[in-house]
């Protein structure tokens, strides 16, 4: 599910990390997950129709699910 990312430092020592996103569903926002402090996250922008805000975006705690292992 998670691609395993790694934490960089930017030029002025600031760290962050990179996320991969998808449009899986079609909608013209992508989606991504990240981890942070050994919690998996789930990040969804959305479209905003309150004025002065562009899009929104969710961030939910997501349970880690185990992999079986295919032996």
């Amino acid at each position: 599910m998670a691609q395993q990312s790694r934490i960089s430092t930017d030029r002025f020592g600031n760290a962050y990390q990179l996320v991969g996103c998808k449009d899986k569903k079609g909608n013209g926002f992508s989606q991504g997950y990240i981890e942070l402090g050994g919690k998996l996250y789930k990040i969804e922008p959305s479209v905003a129709t309150k004025e002065g805000v562009e899009f929104w975006v969710k961030v939910t705690a997501v349970k880690k699910q185990t992999r079986a292992s295919s032996m």
